[in-house]
């Protein structure tokens, strides 16, 4: 019987103990796929981190190119103004030197003109001896006055062939000064409009070769948002994918707990049974030792019978049942993550925003605040309120909160623990995200934990 005893408690320790570690394999498979799509997680992260720089290198590069180009386009257009000035001007030079042909005409014929009068005039000196009647004609004057008015017509005679030479020079040298410096200016024109001509090309050239840059920019940009958005994509479905295996692994965790309940129940009961057994046989045999015995001598009988009796008595008095164990009182454990998960994974990707604390945007107290308050639970408003309100706890579980500091002297970020050293929490440049506690940047900025 004892036997017996001993290999029904071996076989329920051993019950027990598989059951204890169901749970722990269960966990294990898990965490293994939660810790795989975490990786996933990180790893699409880390991409999109790079690929945003890239556009950000494009972006940069574009926008130099396109001011370079709207430089390029500005000197087209001032080059522009310049070559229809200097054509503007090729065009009244080559009026001025028509107009100037012109009158070149014109004082030709004058010229010509004079020319004829001068040779005249010198060929009358010459056979009339015109010299001679000047003399004579002043010295027949009657009078003093008269000889002086008959010297100022002379001289008036004499200056007026004179100025009449000096015209015809002047004017032969004007056309001649004329003609030079209206070549020299439709000269110039041509060379500076050819200059301009050809400054005209190289910016064309360049604005062409700007343009193709900025295509081909807006071509790798296009790529690299493409190649973002996939893995933002493949980012967003691991973290759905970590949501659904940590609400699994909480189900499948409660469902393990209370079937080792149940499990350590049913052990429990049958162990009562078997000890309550081995007490009912144990009585039954000394009953029968006693009847024997009063069957050998009455007078043992009689002793026996009043010994019986005794027994009897004591046997039959009542006893106190034990007082019943209270049940423990029921501890707060705090918020769970699957209390608040649903709310959590339902804004991720919400932009940030400082002061944010609505489904349009959150910042990260925010966003606490409005997951925790979906819950029914209250906190106050600021990292550092939440921080300093929080029972702090050394070995965190999904659903703490987890806090960072900049500068290590004030808490300054939260988020919500999720497990496998994961947080969910509203960052400047990713929104409302997963990410590692870990990470190079995260990690030297890690406070502690707190619990509501």
């Amino acid at each position: 019987m004892k036997k017996n005893i001993i290999i029904a408690t071996l076989t329920g320790t051993l019950l027990l103990s598989a059951l204890a570690l169901s749970p722990d394999v269960l966990a294990n498979e898990y965490d293994n796929a939660i810790q795989e799509n975490l990786n996933k997680i990180e790893e699409n992260e880390n991409k999109v981190h790079n690929l945003e720089g890239t556009i950000q290198s494009i972006q940069a590069e574009s926008q130099n190119t396109e001011e370079e180009l709207t430089a390029i386009t500005s000197a087209i257009t001032a080059n522009e103004d310049r070559i229809a000035e200097v054509v503007e001007r090729l065009e009244k030079a080559h009026k001025e030197m028509k107009d100037l042909q012109e009158e070149i005409i014109e004082l030709e014929v004058i010229i010509e003109k004079r020319t004829e009068q001068l040779e005249k005039q010198a060929r009358k000196i010459q056979v009339d001896g015109q010299t001679a009647n000047y003399i004579d004609f002043i010295i027949d004057a009657e009078s003093l006055s008269d000889i002086l008015g008959r010297i100022d017509v002379v001289s008036n005679l004499v200056g007026s062939n004179r100025k009449l030479v000096e015209a015809q020079v002047r004017d032969q040298e004007a056309i001649i000064e004329k003609g030079k410096q209206t070549e020299q200016t439709i000269v110039q024109q041509n060379a500076l409009a050819a200059e301009l001509e050809g400054i005209s090309e190289e910016l064309e050239q360049q604005s062409l070769e700007k343009e193709v840059l900025v295509a081909q920019l807006a071509s790798e940009r296009a790529t690299a948002e493409g190649e973002r958005q996939r893995f933002l994509a493949e980012k967003a479905e691991a973290e759905k994918a970590v949501v659904e295996l940590v609400d699994a692994r909480e189900e499948a965790s409660q469902a393990a707990r209370e079937a080792q309940e149940r499990n350590r129940a049913e052990a429990a009961r049958a162990e009562e049974e078997r000890t309550d057994s081995a007490a009912e046989a144990e009585v039954s045999v000394s009953s029968s030792e006693t009847v024997a015995a009063a069957s050998n001598s009455s007078d043992q009988e009689t002793v026996s019978a009043n010994a019986s009796e005794q027994s009897s008595q004591e046997t039959t008095k009542p006893t106190a049942a034990p007082a019943p164990t209270p049940a423990a009182a029921p501890t707060s454990t705090g918020v769970t993550w699957g209390q608040i998960s649903t709310y959590a994974t339902s804004v991720l990707g919400t932009p940030y925003l400082y002061g944010g604390s609505t489904t349009s945007a959150f910042d990260c107290s925010g966003f606490t605040s409005y997951v925790f308050g979906q819950a029914g639970v209250s906190l106050p408003r600021s990292a550092a309120g939440q921080y300093a309100s929080s029972q702090k706890v050394s070995n965190p579980r999904a659903g703490d909160l987890v806090f960072f500091s900049e500068n290590g002297s004030r808490v300054s970020h939260v988020g919500i623990y999720v497990g496998n050293g994961q947080f969910v929490g509203a960052q400047t440049s990713t929104g409302v995200a997963y990410t590692s506690v870990n990470t190079n940047y995260w990690g030297p900025r890690l406070v502690g934990y707190g619990r509501y």
